[in-house]
């Protein structure tokens, strides 16, 4: 309860997902817990490869609804089994370009003929930014909350090449070289000092994230998917990084 957006997506993110999909009448698969999705569709089925994700996350299963134990990269669903797929950041959540595409490729898989799906994605901009720049907007009241923050740390770390990878620990270590003292950061912006360690998740995991380019998400996308679009996700912290790829 202490994530903020651009972590978790807001009711008008939510409502660009309904729209973009009209789900009122769809059986819906649903890539992790989110419970802002979680509201979404006729029916629906949550995948999710973490049990205990599961059971402190999800609201419980019911006639309608109900959440399993799974891996995303081989779905334990049927082919052209959903009228939907959706998901909230599940292409950074893996960690290569390789994973990325066979994920798009089990959505495709999954997804019924002449149906979409939509994944609100977090993508590096263009220019990589460099750390000491976005030292000098902290400072200065120019980034809106820590988790906008926590991502863009993320974005100026990620490696080169075609997996956009880094590990999360290492968010968590540029973080601390950049901002040792939280209780002046805490003073300085306004953050609450429980919402700034929220970081602390991330010490020493064996965790990698990816955050590709939007270009090169939109070439990935294309191998497996007719129509591919980019819609903006609404107005909040760093939505211009975090808009909808809607896959058709």
């Amino acid at each position: 309860m202490l994530l903020d957006a651009p972590l978790r997506p807001t009711p008008e993110t939510v409502a660009i997902f309904e729209r973009e999909l009209d789900l009122a009448d769809a059986d819906v698969l649903l890539l992790g817990v989110t419970p802002e999705l979680a509201v979404l569709g006729r029916s629906m089925l949550a995948v999710d490869q973490s049990a205990a994700m599961i059971s402190g996350v999800w609201a419980g299963d019911d006639a309608s609804r109900r959440a399993v134990a799974g891996n995303w990269l081989d779905l334990p669903v049927g082919g052209a089994s959903a009228d939907a797929v959706i998901g909230d950041g599940c292409l950074s959540a893996v960690d290569s370009k390789m994973a990325r595409d066979t994920l798009l490729g089990e959505i495709a898989r999954v997804l019924k003929p002449g149906r979409r799906a939509a994944i609100r994605v977090f993508a590096s901009p263009e220019t990589t930014e460099d750390l000491p720049g976005i030292e000098a907007q902290v400072l200065a009241g120019d980034i809106e909350n820590f988790h906008a923050l926590k991502w863009r740390i993320a974005m100026a770390c990620t490696t080169g090449g075609c997996d956009c990878a880094i590990e999360v620990r290492t968010i968590r270590d540029t973080f601390d070289r950049l901002f040792p003292d939280r209780e002046a950061l805490a003073a300085r912006t306004g953050w609450s000092i429980a919402s700034i360690n929220t970081i602390d998740v991330y010490a020493g995991s064996d965790t990698s994230y990816s955050f590709a380019k939007l270009a090169m998400l939109v070439d990935e996308a294309n191998v497996w998917f007719d129509d591919v679009r980019i819609v903006p996700s609404g107005s909040y912290p760093l939505a211009e990084r975090c808009p909808l790829l809607v896959l058709g």
